[in-house]
């Protein structure tokens, strides 16, 4: 005892297994498959594939099957004595697990939907179930009661168990495929969810029956007695005790709280673990009541969501994996040493996964899906998953089955799982679904479907007005709709800021700015409104009242694209893990309206907030993804080639015990480029994913002033456009429009700002070229527009010289007060392979190390080649 309490300092191997101080092996062995896990997950994660695989597999090379085959192995990491104490643990986490499973089931939802999820969730498990039940006579006369010293398994009991798990389909894991590829919303989706739900709670039930049939099976009378024990728990908690929680619930306020109370959650996991111990006193399984207690939770105001973030990181980080690793160790693999072995392995995996494509598929054609949406829904159907671990480990546990068709089974499981999300996209693709979407919307009426954006006095059928080829179109051009990515919550203030001054409080449809347009005579002015020698466009804000009142006025009676209203979309990007709440909360946006708006997103009502006060025409998405899917799940939303996509992102933060900025500087892009990727969490093929697939213009937002405490609102803003190209191309016309307005915006606003472009040395008549387009636009004569030009001789002679080089060293940026001002750049190519060019990326490094903020322009060439004007000078 004495060598025990010192450790290994007094010579006590700390993998002898010692029964009264069994928590050191357990703390090994915890994080041996912790470990094992994530870095399997580091690997298949990225083939979009759930964790549970990741663990089962991890559990599956710790145990016999792999590890177990070096010598003595076994007998000193996972010792037959150390098992009850993974079992004890893992056991709790999986009670845990059941409990957020029936937090997840919606009875609303399945209300709605009661005809779909009725006939799809029955059909889809009826099916199955009796191929199961075929599948089940050969196995049965093959392998069950072989062993003597094992318990003997009726038939009956032996098929009801095989069919269950043939038939049953993985809910968890099924939102998550959802919420990857982007389907909750989809008509499949909703349908697959539907009957997902019903599926899950038949398969509980059947599994359930199956269990009680093995533990009364020496006593037929028992059976009833147990049936109606559990109907009768059922009953006792989904009625009465469900209505009384609720009721106490909101008397103690518990409902509006933004977390739940420690007394809260103490009561609802003291009614968990009743009904857990319950049910496994009666012969049941403990699973089964904590499944029951979480189906009465109250979904008001999303407290299942709040209960599950505060309950949830430590059982499914810790003790849930550990119950899958768990049941990856009673696999052994080796013991499927025969042809036959192998057959069945096959022929399972085929049954399950045929079955179920087959009868989801034929329903959901039933019900008016088209063919290959059906076969989607089939398809996700198939999915096993988590679900079916749970059912073979019970089944093992209680002795219906096998070592060996345990094993085979959960083979069956992981293949069936891995195929789901393949298959489904290479059936269900993303223009197949644009194509199924406008034959939906083809069919719908729309007189009583008609969207905002699509009312006369905002939508004109004119693609003039949307192109920017030409410099001459920037006085006309407007995007259909601006569409704002929030990758977090620190971008929020960069971004309205930022949208305030491009689409906000504008006062004339696109309808009447078009017309207005059509009537006015075009032509250039013979005398100059600029001052030549400092190529100033007037003055600004004269401090004159009559004046600023008359050209407010001047605005509202000669309006222009600038004045043109924009719609906005805002796209909420939130990280998708492996939490429940986070599939709660995705499961929150299965609704099919497809006006679904900002009422359940705080971060969204914000911007809907935001478009009310502007008068602006507003819908909202939320997307759930991984960081490794961000750049996927953007270029693949809904929107138009005339769209602008507007991305804020987070550069350099103030930081330290007095807010100050570091003083530690990058000196290549490289360092800035790995710090921004790593700050917003985007993977680090992120931007040449949206260079590669992107179809609409781009606005990159980097802002390195976030976080800084003392601002001065009343400093006057500053904005400068780098025009560092010889030919400007409609990239830079896109820049243009963009820097003018902002002008406009902040002359809207009633601000004073600073506005300066820079231009190549070659593009010298720009200011004239500015002067004669916008000469019938009396708003712009109390605009500062200071325009100069840089001679890039030296640049281009000076290989380590840039343009914004150029620009700092011309003594016109005033570096005492370049911090908040905003660089305007912008970028022509956006190529895959290197999406920003070297003019870019200097700007950018300059930005982070000057604390200045970047707005990136790129303008979308609609899939042609690369096309440039001719140099205006």
């Amino acid at each position: 005892m004495g060598n025990s309490v010192g450790g290994v300092l007094s010579g006590v191997n700390p993998f002898d297994y010692n029964p009264s101080s069994p928590i050191t092996l357990f703390l090994f062995q915890t994080c041996l498959i912790l470990l094992m896990c994530n870095l399997l997950h580091m690997v298949i994660g990225r083939l979009r594939q759930p964790k549970v695989i990741s663990e089962v597999i991890a559990g599956v090379i710790l145990g016999p099957t792999v590890f177990g085959q070096i010598p003595n192995y076994t007998n000193t990491v996972f010792p037959k004595e150390s098992i009850p104490g993974l079992n004890l643990t893992s056991n709790l986490g999986i009670i845990l697990f059941m409990f957020f499973l029936g937090l997840e089931v919606d009875t609303e939802f399945i209300k709605k939907h009661i005809k779909t999820a009725l006939s799809i969730g029955i059909i889809s498990l009826a099916f199955p179930f009796g191929c199961g039940c075929l599948l089940a006579i050969p196995l049965f006369h093959t392998y069950a009661n072989q062993d003597p010293t094992a318990r003997h398994v009726k038939f009956t009991v032996f098929m009801v168990f095989i069919a269950v798990s043939i038939s049953v389909t993985a809910f968890p894991v099924l939102c998550r495929i959802l919420n990857e590829l982007r389907l909750i919303k989809d008509r499949a989706g909703i349908v697959v969810l539907a009957a997902g739900i019903i599926n899950d709670i038949l398969g509980w039930i059947l599994l359930a029956l199956s269990v009680i049939l093995s533990n009364s099976e020496s006593d037929p009378v028992n059976t009833v007695y147990i049936l109606l024990c559990t109907f009768g728990w059922f009953l006792l908690y989904f009625y009465p005790l469900k209505y009384f929680l609720r009721w106490a619930l909101i008397k103690a306020n518990e409902l509006d709280r933004p977390t739940p109370s420690p007394f809260a959650t103490m009561c609802i996991l003291f009614l968990m673990f009743i009904s857990a111990y319950f049910t496994d006193i009666i012969g049941v399984h403990p699973i089964f009541g904590a499944f029951i207690a979480g189906l009465i939770v109250p979904r008001d105001n999303n407290y299942v969501v709040k209960l599950a973030e505060r309950m949830e990181d430590i059982p499914n980080i810790v003790l849930i994996p550990i119950y899958f690793a768990v049941a990856g160790l009673n696999v052994d693999l080796t013991l499927l040493n025969e042809g036959r072995d192998w057959g069945y392995v096959f022929a399972s995996i085929g049954v399950a996964i045929s079955a179920k494509v087959v009868s989801g598929t034929a329903v959901a054609k039933l019900h008016g899906l088209y063919f290959r949406e059906a076969a989607a829904v089939g398809i996700l159907m198939s999915c096993k998953g988590i679900v079916e671990i749970v059912v073979l480990t019970v089944g093992y546990n209680a002795g219906i089955i096998s070592r060996k068709i345990f094993g085979m089974f959960i083979l069956m499981a992981l293949v069936s799982t891995f195929v789901t999300t393949p298959l489904t996209q290479l059936v269900y693709t993303d223009e197949y679904r644009k194509k199924i979407q406008q034959k939906i919307n083809k069919n719908t009426d729309s007189d009583n479907e008609k969207s905002l954006f699509e009312s006369e006095d905002v939508i004109i059928e004119d693609s003039e007005v949307h192109s920017l080829e030409k410099f001459e179109q920037i006085r006309t051009f407007y995007p259909s709709e601006v569409i704002t990515i929030i990758n977090s919550v620190d971008s929020i203030p960069p971004n309205l800021e930022l949208l305030d001054l491009l689409i906000s409080g504008r006062s004339c449809s696109m309808k009447s700015i078009h017309n207005t347009q059509e009537n006015m005579v075009s032509r250039k002015s013979s005398v100059s409104t600029l001052k030549s020698r400092s190529n100033r466009i007037k003055k600004f804000l004269s401090p004159h009242k009559e004046e600023m009142e008359l050209s407010m006025a001047t605005i509202a009676e000669a309006p222009s694209s600038f004045d043109a209203i924009i719609p906005l979309k805002a796209v909420h990007l939130r990280m998708l893990t492996e939490r429940t709440a986070d599939l709660l909360q995705s499961s929150a946006y299965y609704n099919d309206d497809p006006q679904f708006t900002a009422s359940t997103d705080s971060v969204l009502q914000i911007f809907d907030i935001f478009s009310r006060i502007s008068k602006l025409p507003f819908s909202s998405d939320v997307i759930f993804s991984t960081v490794r899917e961000k750049a996927t799940n953007i270029v693949s939303m809904d929107y138009n080639e005339t769209d602008v996509i507007l991305i804020s992102l987070k550069g350099i933060m103030l930081m330290g015990k007095n807010n100050l900025v570091l003083n530690d500087e990058y000196s290549s892009f490289d360092g800035i480029y790995s710090h921004i990727l790593g700050v917003n969490e985007l993977s680090s093929s992120f931007f040449q994913t949206i260079a590669a697939s992107l179809k609409a213009h781009f606005l990159l937002h980097i802002t390195n002033s976030s976080g800084k405490l003392v601002v001065d609102r009343f400093k006057i803003k500053s904005f400068n456009l780098l025009l560092p190209n010889p030919n400007l191309s409609s990239s830079d016309y896109f820049a243009i429009h963009t820097l003018i307005a902002i002008c406009y915006g902040e002359l809207r606003n009633g601000h004073s700002l600073h506005a300066t472009i820079f231009v190549n040395s070659k593009n010298a008549e720009l200011s004239n070229m500015l002067r004669d387009l916008f000469s019938n636009d009396d708003w712009l004569d109390i605009s500062i527009l200071n325009i100069v030009t840089i001679d890039t001789t030296l640049s281009e002679t000076s290989e380590s010289s840039s343009f914004i080089d150029s620009v700092m060293d011309s003594g016109l940026i005033n570096k005492y007060d370049i911090e908040e001002s905003t660089f305007i750049i912008p970028e022509h190519l956006f190529s895959k392979y290197d999406p920003f060019n070297e003019e870019v990326k200097e700007t950018i490094l300059h930005a982070a190390n000057k604390k200045f903020n970047v707005l990136v322009a790129h303008y979308n060439y609609h899939n042609t080649n690369f096309k440039k004007s001719e140099s205006i000078s």
